[in-house]
């Protein structure tokens, strides 16, 4: 275990994908009732969580990067491609397949090799869930030539803090207007949809900005602002649960600052945390979990898709659903260990040999040069 990895930024990956994989699982229930809306927010919660985490180790190696002369968009590119790119185009091929065995017909996926599927309508059903990694696709072709083009001098005049909330009250804006243009649904035509949703990335810049701005920033106000998280996401869980997600305006428009900007306000604490003070086998399944996540993310509806079309989604009794439900996760997770090891990890080490660059650990923060930040 690399003694430069930070353990609360482990710990809130590692949450992060459990809460989407203890959403899905609740699916097994679907033949008993159809009131699993609470569980199904807590998936919803978690790529929230991957998203503030992506602008927070992201924009701290663009930070880093952009004060070296020898700054080059391209090998960003290649670095962030070969980090993401393999697991995806994998796991596309694989939904491919189970499209065609499950369904008797191919999909219509040549958007999907561009994250095209999403830009600016609804997401299709099929491989639903790569959704949120379009959203990051862009983010990370978006981001570094804006560090180039505001990087030099308008940066030494105006606070880079103040453009990314700017960059946040637009995004916003976007929001807004497309909501009263298109009246969306909350889901598939707004939720899941690229043009609207780049600030979710964009908050967790800012908490990363706010470190940088205060090296070590001190204990007390890191957990000032994680309190204020809490209450924020507690409040966030309340309007979800209460409003009317598909008419309501303010769901559909400023629910997603609140999540975004309570998520991010934990990130400076979990920056700090960096031993985890917890029992050794605790300890190495959190860090297990968070290495694993991505390919976690990609790989479990692929199983659960496999699951239904065997021996799964046919139990009429709670504990029959519950059997499914923990298979489900077990098999999951079996299955990201094996794609992290024998196909990820690999491809990591390769990137970084190619690229020259000593490998750091995913999870340090951007005053550690985290160079090894991890996606969904």
């Amino acid at each position: 275990m690399s003694e430069s990895r930070v353990f609360g930024l482990d710990f809130l990956r590692a949450a992060a994908i459990l809460l989407v994989i203890v959403a899905h699982a609740s699916f097994m229930f679907l033949p008993l009732t159809h009131r699993l809306e609470a569980w199904w927010m807590l998936g919803h919660l978690g790529v929230e969580l991957f998203f503030v985490l992506s602008g927070f180790l992201i924009g701290g190696i663009l930070a880093r990067q952009a004060q070296d002369v020898r700054f080059a968009v391209g090998r960003f590119w290649v670095r962030r491609w070969l980090r993401t790119l393999p697991n995806y185009y994998l796991f596309l091929v694989i939904n491919i397949v189970l499209a065609r065995w499950i369904e008797g017909s191919w999909p219509h996926a040549a958007p999907y090799a561009v994250f095209l599927q999403n830009f600016a309508w609804p997401q299709p059903l099929f491989f639903i869930e790569s959704w949120s990694l379009a959203v990051e696709e862009i983010f990370y072709l978006i981001a570094p030539l804006l560090v180039v083009v505001f990087g030099g001098r308008l940066a030494r005049r105006v606070d880079p803090l103040l453009l990314v909330v700017l960059a946040i009250v637009i995004a916003t804006a976007v929001r807004v207007i497309y909501v009263l243009k298109f009246d969306p649904n909350w889901d598939l035509s707004l939720r899941m949809v690229s043009l609207v949703r780049m600030d979710a990335i964009a908050y967790g810049v800012v908490a990363m900005l706010l470190c940088r701005r205060s090296p070590g920033l001190s204990s007390r106000a890191a957990n000032v602002l994680a309190w204020c998280g809490a209450f924020g996401t507690l409040l966030a869980v309340a309007l979800y649960l209460a409003l009317p997600k598909d008419t309501d305006l303010f769901s559909r428009t400023g629910l997603f600052s609140l999540i975004s900007a309570s998520f991010a306000a934990f990130l400076p604490a979990a920056s700090n945390w960096r031993r985890s003070g917890m029992p050794v086998v605790v300890d190495n399944a959190v860090r297990a979990i968070a290495r694993w996540s991505y390919a976690l993310y990609l790989c479990q509806l692929a199983v659960m898709r496999a699951m239904n079309v065997t021996f799964a989604g046919s139990a009429q009794t709670f504990a029959g659903c519950l059997l499914q439900a923990l298979v489900f996760m077990a098999l999951s997770i079996g299955c990201a260990a094996l794609v992290y090891r024998y196909f990820e990890a690999p491809i990591l080490r390769l990137r970084d040999r190619w690229t020259r660059e000593s490998t750091r650990p995913e999870g340090t923060t951007p005053n550690a040069e985290a160079s090894g930040a991890s996606t969904l």
